[in-house]
């Protein structure tokens, strides 16, 4: 048996809402957001900069298990997407998030599997 409806729309007040709320809605940061997530490398950091707010490059390499030229690179994109944000002290990068709302929204996404039960 399928899941599907076998008729139209049934309820045209619920779909004008919804249709009329995202005609107002930029959906682009959270697009950016999700892409942010789509890589094991940038989750770990994210659960790293969510733990202690600030960490080197060459720490956060040893974290991820990569080279820092990998590290970097992921640091760049999400520094690029405007998640992260650096700042150099002497021979060493730092990042951090590039601010509270992203850390709050970082610590909800990455609480969620814990109240998931998605397959895989």
């Amino acid at each position: 048996m399928t899941e599907v409806c076998q008729t139209t729309i049934i309820h045209p007040e619920k779909v004008d809402v919804v249709k009329n709320k995202l005609e107002n809605k930029n959906l682009s940061n959270l697009l950016v957001l999700g892409k942010c997530f789509s890589d094991p490398s940038r989750i770990k950091i994210f659960y790293a900069l969510e733990t202690f707010k600030e960490m080197c490059v060459c720490d956060l390499a040893e974290i991820l298990d990569a080279s820092i030229a990998t590290t970097s690179h992921h640091l760049r994109y999400l520094k690029k997407q405007g998640v992260a944000k650096s700042r150099k002290d002497g021979k060493e990068v730092y990042y951090s998030l590039t601010n509270e709302e992203i850390l709050s929204t970082i610590r909800i996404v990455l609480d969620m599997p814990n109240s998931l039960s998605l397959t895989s």
